[in-house]
């Protein structure tokens, strides 16, 4: 990791514990964050994080975008690999391809929340072969992959502090943000404004996995009826209504600096329920 983010990453971590007055944790990460931060930058030195930059893969290039992500067995594929067993997964391959094809080559900014080993960075990595790409988690320990074009850091999308000082930390915006973070409704809705307003005109937020919660009941404790895409679509149609996620300025802002709205159905299937919808956001130009 980056100095600098490894600082960021080490203070923040704490701040949060704070923040949700866990004082015994805050105590315990103190010492605990400075060994995973030293046992870290060893597996980086020893190659035990892979290093993208030093990996004879010329061919892997000329793989399409789908063979990318079933290569790094990354779930936004059409097959993931899991204990010898093959999983169809979400195929928002097509999509990603749709939206993406025109700018595949060009020099820019990528943030993915929620990448945890960096399997879908690795993928965009080859398709994007001049990006710069950024991966926020809320461990930000367990990268597989490492690269001059690479970056990982500390994000807890749950909170909007912390969301605030992510959006502080970085002076320059991104072309692109993903979240694949937690899923949770009120997570999705709070991450939304903070970061669309680092976003570069003209670029995209994509939220996957937007219905996820209509499953995983976890994901929406207190039943909102309201959903991203419901309160997206209502934006988009300028109809009102009420959230309490989601601010009347929120609101206001998105309203006025979405351009496009694309609301696309990826493959997956969880107790006969598809979870894999996702949406891309293009900001004014």
């Amino acid at each position: 990791m980056i100095k600098k983010n490894v600082i960021f990453s080490y203070l923040n971590i704490l701040k949060r514990q704070i923040e949700k007055k866990k004082y015994l944790s805050f105590i315990r990460k103190i010492f605990n964050l400075i060994f995973k931060i030293f046992i870290n930058s060893i597996k980086r030195k020893l190659n035990f994080i892979i290093n993208l930059d030093k990996q004879d893969n010329t061919k892997i290039y000329n793989y399409s975008l789908e063979k990318l992500f079933n290569h790094f067995n990354c779930d936004k594929g059409t097959i993931l690999k899991y204990n010898n067993t093959i999983i169809k997964t979400h195929n928002y391959t097509p999509y990603y391809e749709k939206y993406f094809k025109n700018i595949k080559n060009n020099k820019i900014r990528i943030l993915e929340l929620g990448s945890h080993e960096g399997k879908g960075l690795a993928a965009f990595y080859y398709f994007f072969p001049k990006s710069s790409l950024f991966g926020a988690n809320i461990n930000p320990f367990q990268m597989r992959f490492q690269s001059n074009r690479i970056e990982e850091i500390y994000i807890d999308v749950s909170s909007k502090i912390i969301l605030k000082n992510f959006c502080k930390y970085f002076e320059d915006g991104f072309d692109i943000i993903i979240d694949d973070a937690s899923h949770n409704l009120h997570d999705i809705l709070l991450a939304l404004p903070l970061l669309f307003k680092k976003l570069n005109r003209g670029g995209f937020y994509v939220i996957e996995d937007a219905n996820q919660f209509e499953v995983y009941k976890n994901l929406n404790p207190t039943n909102e009826t309201l959903t991203p895409i419901k309160i997206l679509k209502n934006i988009q149609q300028k109809k009102e209504f009420n959230s309490q996620f989601i601010s009347a300025d929120d609101v206001k802002y998105l309203r006025n600096n979405i351009a496009e709205y694309f609301f696309e159905k990826g493959d997956m299937i969880v107790n006969d329920h598809k979870i894999s919808d996702i949406i891309f956001l293009k900001k004014n130009g």
